[in-house]
């Protein structure tokens, strides 16, 4: 991070938990301080806390805006960062949302003469809410976007009712009679359980979306500050636990206590600025979705032994075991007449079952994670098939059988990359073995590694051929893929001189029909099937007409050709089905039995695909999507 950006987080931190500070105070004093005279002297100390919290986010809020203005417009001095506020203020998202909370903090300042606080309560959740939309968040759009708007704001306003209330809830402590004080902290309590509850779900929500998940988590430099966040708050939530289930009852019978009480929430005051630290730092990343995440540990998880029949009884029975252990533990800590022999019996079916459960997990790489970013282009199949007829055909063979005429040679047999067992294998793993090779098991190199030789784009280009070329071999073989397989991605031109790729037909049906020499393409035949209609043109000056658009690169016939398994010169006259979600469906070749020349009998099957479309979990291993 530079200089500017380091600023900007801090005083992005700094506003964030004056913001909370302002919520919490509010919050504390309606709900967790007791009414009564006694609290007379506290209340006075809450509003002073009030004023001071939220003129600490306004000239925070000011302060944090100027640098932001200044890294926006990449300027470099002072006189010219003070120049372009009120162009960042007026003209961009963020100076729109940030003149807004720092209106909602004046005006929550100049009601505080007003009796009551539930208007200034309101007032400032509604300006820490806001913060989502300066952050990620706010520039994901769309249906994701909202939803992470709405879970960021709950997480914040559950750290600010909590993490906000604990200055309040020192100084009670320090001034009220210890009964009252007490009291007092079981009247936070349920500020407290609510929050970490919504802190709790929304953190896996901004987990998935975010991060990334586990892979993101554990794998990139944004999950790194994650996880120093999520380390903090365990501590942070330990800390509480022991203050109301320990420190809470014994100064309620001693004054004694205080001393230890106060210490404590003073710890837990100052992790809880560390984690608005970590987290205003993370806000300032890059999210972990935009990484390629780089997996440190030598196993993954890998559920897909569920779906093998074959194999899904072992960890089934022994997660089933592994359960009622555990049920059996927890209530031997319940009812301490049974708790030793049902401790014994839990380590017994624990020492059993835990061993059955290594099926669940797979040799793990740095790359396991990766995914393609090539999004499966006609362009990335075509320049793969040329890099495996330089590089990889002398060993795997031209089909890519392991047949090549130096296989003898080698002390390992080639992989046959036509066979099934290569679509088990997921991007980042295919990623490793290109790059990184094998060794043979007396140690002498059975297959060089490549990442010398090809750029990181190249080996991405080769892993989207031999995807393809593995399709297409299966689909010769059996006339079907034999899972599901993304169109490869390419331009066509519309009329009009409209440019378009096949994600700006995401959401509708495309017929793909690839034509050569002289052969032509009447539009109006498709004209009540229900699908746009792409071209694929070889040989030929075509011009899109009416709503047919024209794809004429020559990488795009030559990847289509490798999907579909046949050669170059066959492919003219296919047609290829592609449904609403970017899938290859099914492919008609003239001479089939299903005449798809019949505008009708296609207009049929289009339907039948539309209706049944392809349930696929795209954070499944084996699924290649773009």
């Amino acid at each position: 991070m530079s200089d500017i950006e380091i600023a900007a987080a801090v005083l992005r931190s700094v506003h964030v938990a004056a913001l909370a500070s302002l919520f919490g105070t509010l919050l504390f004093m309606a709900v967790a301080l007791p009414v009564g005279s006694g609290t007379a002297q506290v209340r006075r100390s809450m509003r002073r806390l009030v004023l001071i919290s939220g003129l600490a986010g306004l000239i925070a809020g000011l302060a944090w805006l100027t640098v932001q203005s200044a890294a926006i417009a990449g300027a470099d001095s002072v006189a010219m960062a003070l120049h372009v506020v009120p162009t960042v203020a007026l003209r961009t998202q963020f100076g729109h949302w940030m003149l807004l909370r720092l209106f909602l903090l004046v005006v929550a300042l100049f009601l505080m003469r007003r009796p009551g606080v539930a208007i200034q309560i309101a007032l400032a959740g509604v300006a820490l809410a806001v913060q989502p939309l300066l952050g990620h968040a706010g520039a994901i759009g769309g249906a994701a976007g909202a939803q992470l708007i709405a879970s960021e704001a709950l997480h914040l306003l559950a750290a600010g009712a909590w993490l906000g209330g604990l200055l309040p809830l020192f100084l009670a402590v320090g001034c009220l009679s210890h009964e009252m004080a007490a009291a007092t902290c079981r009247g936070f309590t349920p500020i407290g359980l609510a929050s970490v509850l919504l802190l709790a779900g929304t953190a896996v929500m901004q987990i998935a979306t975010l991060m990334g998940g586990l892979p993101g988590l554990f794998g990139t430099g944004y999950g790194h500050v994650a996880l120093l966040k999520l380390g903090l708050f365990v501590v942070l939530l330990s800390l509480a636990v022991l203050n109301r289930l320990v420190l809470t009852d014994r100064l309620a019978a001693t004054a004694s206590t205080r001393p230890h009480m106060r210490v404590s929430i003073a710890a837990e005051m100052v992790l809880g600025a560390l984690v608005v630290v970590a987290a205003a730092f993370l806000a300032s990343r890059t999210p972990g979705t935009h990484e390629q995440p780089v997996w440190p540990f030598a196993w993954r998880l890998d559920l897909g032994v569920f779906s093998d029949t074959a194999s899904w009884a072992e960890p089934t029975i022994a997660l089933g075991a592994t359960a009622i252990g555990l049920a059996i533990a927890v209530a031997g800590v319940i009812w301490h007449r049974i708790r030793w022999p049902a401790l014994g019996m839990f380590a017994a079916i624990e020492i059993v079952a835990i061993p059955h459960l290594d099926v669940l997990f797979v040799a793990a790489y740095p790359t396991s994670f990766f995914t393609s970013p090539t999004e499966f282009a006609a362009t990335a199949i075509a320049h793969g098939a040329r890099l495996f007829a330089a590089d990889c055909a002398v060993c795997h063979g031209v089909e890519a059988r392991g047949d090549g005429p130096a296989a003898r040679s080698l002390p390992l047999p080639p992989a046959d990359l036509t066979a099934n067992h290569f679509r088990a294998h997921n991007d980042g793993e295919l990623y490793w073995f290109i790059s990184h090779g094998f060794t043979a098991p007396d140690g002498e190199t059975a297959m060089a590694g490549f990442s010398g030789v090809l750029s990181s784009e190249a080996i991405w280009h080769l892993i989207d051929y031999l995807r393809a070329h593995n399709a297409g071999i299966a689909m010769r073989r059996t006339g079907s893929w034999p899972q599901p397989l993304p169109m490869p991605q390419f331009d066509a031109q519309c009329s009009g001189g409209r440019i378009i790729d096949l994600d700006d037909l995401r959401g509708r049906a495309a017929l793909i029909v690839a034509v050569s020499g002289d052969e032509q393409v009447e539009p109006r035949s498709f004209d009540n099937i229900g699908a746009a209609v792409v071209v694929v043109a070889r040989g030929i000056a075509a011009t899109p007409t009416g709503a047919t658009c024209i794809a004429s690169e020559p990488q795009v016939w030559t990847a289509l050709a490798i999907v579909l398994g046949v050669s170059l010169d066959a492919l003219a006259g296919t047609q290829v089905l592609v449904d609403q979600d970017g899938w290859m469906r099914a492919a008609w070749r003239p001479g089939d039995a299903e005449d798809w020349t019949d505008p009708n009998t296609l207009a049929a099957r289009l339907r039948d695909i539309q209706s049944h479309p392809i349930a696929v979990n795209m954070t499944g291993a084996q699924v290649h999507h773009h």
